[in-house]
């Protein structure tokens, strides 16, 4: 069968999809994969057609890939040459169910995040809701939702109002909000990803326990936050990996030997060898360290983060402390006291339990099929 699938330029909406890509074209179906040319190498790994986007800059900054890549990929979607037997899209673009009734072609939806629905939204701290509005200014406005004729104009209704037959949720099934309140037509799955290549080899036999991880994702990046955590948790009986993402190495001056920081890490290798993970909570991170049974200290900023904060202690898989302005004191100690209680390791190693129970992709692939 021929199977469209399209996403945006985020590798935490992107990443989440691979294995499925991946699987399918394993088990014999015709995969054109539509995203931008970042991701072309991750894509074409897969064995999916990639097809990149029209109408789009050969370099975008972070803010043409906010205001640029919806009409983007609306458009190379109703360009592309071909006929299809299904669209898969993930939630992100939530016109992705229209345009497949226009396609006259079934649809299957995937979350890269806990899944929404009226009663999730309802319940939804104030900032997550307040973080959604600004989406929809950025990324797609309602004026041109109307110009296309999208009957649903922003973020909201586009992901709640469509109910597709079949909606794949990247998340453990007792991290899910209100799970209750969805149905049968939401399955749960851990996508498993491949560790990305890197040419950087990190010294863990010179680390002392506890290995600490710390990480603010791929978007957000702040020299003050980096030099707070060497100035905390510098010159103490334990090691930190400290992923500086854009803020290079160099320039925060003198580093104690106890902090090996990196502009770039291999996150799924290194999580491997971490006793504690602290993180912005970005749905991918999160799965990471569950999958490896990683206990967590949570420092959300924005949208699922949020919720996901929330999980992460209301399961007791780590503790919650604030965001900027970060104080190093508060983050060792939530650090030091997650690690020095067993019973946050034990209850992720739980998760960690369940999520290797999981049957493979036949489920999941059953009811795809079954759509055509």
């Amino acid at each position: 069968m021929k199977i469209l699938m399209i996403n945006l330029p985020f590798a935490g909406h992107t990443n989440p999809t691979l294995p499925l890509t991946r699987e399918l074209v394993r088990r014999g179906h015709e995969v054109t994969y539509i995203n931008t040319e970042e991701f072309r190498t991750r894509i074409e790994s897969c064995g999916a057609k990639f097809v990149p986007y029209i109408n789009y800059p050969e370099r975008p900054t972070e803010n043409d890939k906010k205001q640029k890549s919806f009409r983007a990929l609306y458009d190379t979607i109703m360009n592309i040459n071909g006929s299809f037997d299904l669209l898969i899209y993930e939630m992100f673009f939530y016109p992705g169910a229209e345009i497949a009734k226009r396609k006259g072609i079934p649809c299957v939806r995937q979350f890269s995040q806990p899944a929404w629905n009226g009663q999730t939204w309802k319940d939804a701290p104030l900032m997550f809701r307040t973080s959604a509005r600004l989406i929809d200014v950025q990324v797609f406005p309602k004026h041109t939702a109307k110009e296309l004729g999208f009957e649903n104009r922003c973020l909201k209704d586009g992901i709640i109002r469509p109910k597709p037959d079949l909606n794949i949720v990247y998340v453990p099934e007792q991290f899910q909000l209100k799970r209750e309140t969805f149905g049968d037509d939401y399955v749960f799955k851990i996508p498993v990803a491949d560790p990305p290549s890197a040419n950087i080899m990190i010294p863990y036999e010179d680390m002392k326990h506890p290995l600490v991880y710390i990480s603010l994702g791929s978007i957000i990046s702040n020299r003050g936050f980096c030099k707070e955590c060497i100035r905390a948790f510098g010159n103490k009986e334990l090691s930190v990996i400290l992923n500086t993402g854009k803020i290079p190495v160099e320039s925060l001056g003198n580093i104690p030997g106890n902090i090996f920081a990196y502009s770039f890490v291999p996150q799924i290798e290194v999580l491997s060898h971490a006793d504690v993970f602290l993180t912005h909570c970005g749905m991918n991170s999160v799965n990471e360290a569950l999958t490896l049974g990683v206990p967590m200290v949570a420092m959300p900023f924005v949208n699922d983060q949020i919720t996901n904060a929330d999980q992460i202690v209301r399961l007791g898989l780590g503790k919650r402390v604030r965001s900027f302005p970060s104080r190093g004191k508060e983050l060792f100690k939530a650090v030091c006291e997650v690690y020095s209680d067993g019973a946050y390791k034990e209850r992720a190693n739980a998760v960690k339990e369940d999520i290797s129970k999981q049957n493979g992709w036949d489920d999941v692939i059953g009811r795809i099929e079954a759509l055509f």
